[in-house]
């Protein structure tokens, strides 16, 4: 499906007009399947994502998150939004069913990958207090999240058997193995007990992965991207789950989460979700281990992660054993042996 610059710029011509001519079109680097590309005119810039007819549905979701959220003030204007369709004068292009969305670029910093202020933690929740008030009727189509706990921990599962597969030979895995067996049989015990909680819970529109990275800051103002999980869902997994990578990954100290947490649980008070702040801390409890699971996944492929990240990687992996070990109720001492021979 991959098209070049010329190839994109004749297809903007067909859907923006001549102003498509002048723009000065660079690839971008992709977050899924899709094609991305950036765009500056004397306009301002764009964000151009190119789906396969195959995802459709993360563009359909894209584009109901980008109306949504543009139309509230917590995203980029919408510019278009459509089918790609044939392109005149080209021998090649986006495939049948190819689905372009084009966007306003926001201007910032995103908050991803460093220590967030004070200031910035409340913007962010902010964001996601406003977002999880919206009526449940103004979105049309499931999140790309995980419907409830018992889902979630389904798709965790292939993770864990590629840690078997891929750390079981080296004996100097095993003591890690035992520990994950350990914590992966407790993890499992939680989700059976609890499932009950997510039966008959409201959906509510859900950004589907607001986590740091995924939101910039503009001068004053904070504005979400990457709209391609929207939909209806669970704001407690939502919000659990951010707030603990967000935790696990330096960007909120262990004080700032605890009030990210209380703050957004005290502005959710009026939706008369009896079983919201439940869920939430259940799924804060469980959440570190799939983080764990999926970075190891992660880090047994060759060449996968450069040495700076590595590091990186492994010293949240530590935190997230050390987070499990608190909230699972189990004893596995200090998680510096069982991680270093991962370095």
């Amino acid at each position: 499906m991959a098209i070049s610059v010329d190839e994109l710029r004749a297809l903007l011509s067909a859907h923006l007009g001549p102003t498509a001519g002048a723009l000065l079109l660079r690839p971008a680097p992709p977050e899924g399947r899709e094609q991305r590309f950036e765009a500056r005119g004397a306009s301002g810039a764009l964000d151009i994502h190119l789906y396969p007819a195959s995802e459709r549905e993360a563009a359909r979701r894209e584009e109901a998150g980008l109306t949504l959220g543009s139309a509230v003030g917590l995203a980029p204007a919408l510019v278009f939004a459509g089918e790609a369709g044939p392109t005149a004068g080209l021998t090649a292009g986006p495939e049948p069913g190819a689905w372009l969305i084009i966007a306003q670029a926001p201007h910032g910093e995103a908050l991803g990958q460093r220590a967030l202020n004070d200031a910035e933690a409340e913007g962010w929740l902010f964001l996601l207090l406003t977002l999880h008030h919206l009526r449940p009727a103004m979105a049309a189509q499931p999140s790309s999240m995980s419907a409830d706990l018992s889902a979630w921990w389904a798709r965790i599962q292939p993770m864990w058997a590629a840690c078997r597969a891929a750390y079981s030979s080296e004996p100097a895995h095993a003591p890690l193995l035992r520990t994950l067996s350990q914590l992966h049989a407790i993890t499992q015990v939680r989700i059976e007990t609890n499932r009950g909680l997510w039966e008959g819970v409201t959906r509510r529109p859900c950004h589907g992965n607001p986590a740091p990275a995924h939101v910039v800051k503009e001068g004053a103002r904070l504005a979400l991207t990457e709209w391609s999980g929207f939909g209806l869902g669970d704001p407690a997994i939502e919000v659990a789950r951010v707030a603990a990578l967000a935790a696990l990954a330096g960007e909120l100290t262990t004080a700032q989460y605890t009030r990210f947490v209380a703050a957004y649980l005290d502005g959710v008070r009026d939706l008369r979700d009896t079983t919201l702040e439940e869920r939430l801390r259940i799924f804060a409890s469980v959440a570190p281990m799939g983080f764990t699971l999926t970075a190891l996944a992660t880090l047994a492929q060759p060449g996968a992660i450069p040495p700076p990240a590595r590091r990186s990687i492994i010293a949240q992996l530590g935190r997230a054993l050390a987070w499990s070990q608190d909230t699972l109720g189990v004893t596995i001492g200090d998680t510096a042996p069982l991680l270093a021979p991962l370095g």
